[in-house]
């Protein structure tokens, strides 16, 4: 971080530099115009050009101890009614020093009869004439520092939030884990008392599933074929505890087994299929699995068996959880929904981007 900042101050002293040098030289290029063409007095070429470039380097010079003075006084920092005053002041006494180097410069040159050497009205103009320069510098130099300032604290804001939902990510995911293990572990305590053997079967095919968590922890997305492999283990799982009250019926479209979504949403819709449609139903049911990509969008939906009413009071932290994790990752731009469908069924429909970047 030290490095990088380092780098944009370097940049912003060049950049300052740049617009000094330019903005002052453009100035003493217009006045350099003026004393050729305009000027009735139509001095020589020589005092011409010590003229333009003695006003471009007193605009530096001045200019530049003016912002000296705002960063060595904490100028900016103070209350506007503080900071028009003090930068009034410093105003209109650089103004006065710039137009005493002028008339030293006069004298240098020979330049005795001069008006401003000699004539009070002419020196306050000239006077004048750099309190408006020097007015028109500040209040350009503010605006872009307000501009910079507001745009930093604008990315601050930025970095705060991605820090903030990276961490309610991880969150999430550290909620998800325990919740959808205790329901795992719960189906094998039931089985091995009723039948050992299979009891070590799911331990198998439980031990395949904590792999693929602890694997896909480490990564924001998987591919949906991956998350299809963790969904099979764990329907293996349920299918030795329900035995024929689970049928289940697989479409995925060849195209949306590469579409990529955070990992363990498919299990999380099938395992509240489960555990909401089947479950409870001493018939059990089916659950349908289908993914598809329509246009832009890959849409996965899990149907099953079972009454939206019952499954949306019941709706827990496994939803919850899915819906939080969406909305972190994709903003808007992804949805999960619990609605009826009209054969009297429950359909969990999720869709996500096909191509976007996520935003945490």
């Amino acid at each position: 971080m030290s490095s990088k900042t380092n780098r944009q101050d370097r940049s912003d002293h060049l950049a300052y530099w740049l617009c000094q040098l330019g903005g002052w030289s453009a100035f003493g290029l217009l006045q350099l115009s003026f004393e050729l063409t305009v000027n009735s007095a139509r001095p020589g070429l020589w005092v011409a050009v010590s003229r333009a470039l003695l006003t471009a380097a007193s605009g530096v010079l001045g200019s530049h101890l003016l912002y000296l003075q705002m960063r060595w006084r904490q100028t900016l920092q103070k209350p506007w009614s503080k900071l028009i005053v003090h930068l009034g002041l410093m105003i209109l006494v650089m103004a006065a020093i710039l137009e005493a180097i002028e008339c030293v410069h006069h004298l240098l040159m020979h330049e005795s009869a001069h008006p401003a050497l000699s004539n009070l009205p002419v020196l306050l103009i000239n006077w004048g004439n750099w309190t408006i320069l020097l007015v028109a510098w500040t209040g350009l130099y503010l605006a872009i520092h307000e501009v910079r300032d507001h745009r930093r604290r604008e990315v601050r804001a930025l970095r705060a939030e991605m820090i903030a939902q990276q961490a309610q990510l991880r969150g999430l995911r550290a909620q998800l884990n325990p919740h959808f293990f205790f329901n795992c572990l719960n189906s094998v305590r039931e089985m091995i008392e009723e039948d050992p053997r299979r009891a070590q079967l799911m331990v198998t095919q439980l031990s395949q599933l904590l792999r693929y968590s602890l694997q896909s922890d480490e990564v924001e997305l998987v591919s949906l074929a991956e998350e299809i492999l963790a969904v099979e283990d764990y329907l293996a799982l349920e299918t030795t505890r329900f035995e024929e009250r689970l049928r289940v019926s697989w479409k995925i479209a060849p195209e949306a087994r590469s579409g990529r979504l955070p990992p363990m949403i498919l299990q999380t819709l099938v395992e509240n299929a489960v555990k909401h449609g089947i479950a409870r139903r001493s018939e059990g049911g089916e659950i349908g699995i289908v993914a598809q990509v329509e246009g832009e969008e890959l849409q996965v939906e899990v149907i099953n068996s079972g009454n939206l009413s019952e499954e949306r009071s019941a709706a827990g932290l496994g939803l919850r959880n899915a819906t939080e994790r969406l909305n972190l990752l994709y903003g808007a731009r992804a949805r999960l929904v619990l609605e009826g469908t009209s054969d009297g069924r429950v359909r969990a429909l999720v869709t996500v981007p096909l191509r976007a970047e996520v935003l945490a």
